[in-house]
């Protein structure tokens, strides 16, 4: 018998999710899916979103799921306990490991086991969703820019916290506030600043790159853009006697986001 081995959080199931088991599917006659503890999603993630029974409940009563088995968690974080669980239950099966589109050969510590195949790119190279993304959506408001999105973290009544992904090839506009400053904390990637305390036509250019900072007072001119190849993700403290999207003077928009 052929068995294909899934393993994840599944926290919460998703579309990829779906494909990545449908996918797996065709590896073998009987499919198993190695769930992670809820222990591993908070050491992972700081908390899960369900717990182990109900992800458990919904998984086993998907089409093509044979069975749901539960391990204990390595300090690697993976799933080499529940490969070792099904070798032993079922140790005539040809055992095919089918690893997802953002896993490849280089960090698969199960490859220590022997006697197990293993299979890359399931359900495709593109993750076509993640759960990190669809708990982030849900617990924080966004919204969609030229430039790309923010995140509002955080708000009080003089104190804002955003996560700002500005777009490869994208900018934002030349612009000041009168009645905030920020603080930008540079998380991912690199940018470009175009900056001036005086006149919106002598900017300086500064190139910040990851866990660099930078700060912008009142009535000082800046702009942010991305000539990169890759995204980049700014964390934004604003603070001061507003912290509205309406306190914003544009003096010019960015060329390359038409």
């Amino acid at each position: 018998m052929k068995i294909s081995v899934v393993s994840g959080g599944f926290d919460p199931v998703h579309s990829g999710h779906i494909s990545y088991i449908q996918a797996a599917r065709n590896y073998g006659e009987y499919l198993i899916i190695a769930l992670n503890s809820d222990q591993w999603l908070r050491d992972k993630k700081g908390k899960e979103f369900m717990s182990f029974d109900e992800r458990k409940n919904i998984l086993i009563n998907l089409k093509g799921v044979d069975e749901v088995i539960e391990f204990d968690d390595d300090d690697s974080g993976s799933a080499i306990h529940a490969l070792e669980k099904i070798k032993k239950k079922y140790p005539d099966a040809h055992i095919n490991f089918c690893n997802g589109g953002d896993r490849g050969k280089d960090n698969i510590p199960e490859m220590s086991l022997k006697g197990i195949e293993f299979k890359f790119g399931v359900g495709g190279e593109n993750k076509k969703n993640s759960s990190s993304w669809i708990l982030k959506e849900w617990q924080y408001d966004s919204e969609e820019r030229v430039w790309g999105k923010f995140y509002n973290l955080f708000q009080d009544k003089r104190v804002k916290l955003k996560e700002l992904i500005v777009l490869p090839g994208k900018g934002m506009s030349l612009q000041r506030h009168f009645y905030r400053d920020e603080i930008w904390f540079i998380s991912k990637g690199e940018c470009i600043v175009n900056f001036s305390d005086l006149s919106p036509d002598d900017t300086k250019e500064f190139h910040l790159k990851e866990h660099d900072t930078f700060s912008v007072k009142k009535k000082e001119w800046h702009q942010i853009t991305n000539p990169f190849e890759h995204e980049c993700k700014i964390i934004e403290v604003q603070y001061g006697h507003e912290t509205n999207e309406d306190d914003i003077e544009r003096h010019s928009y960015y060329k390359n986001n038409e």
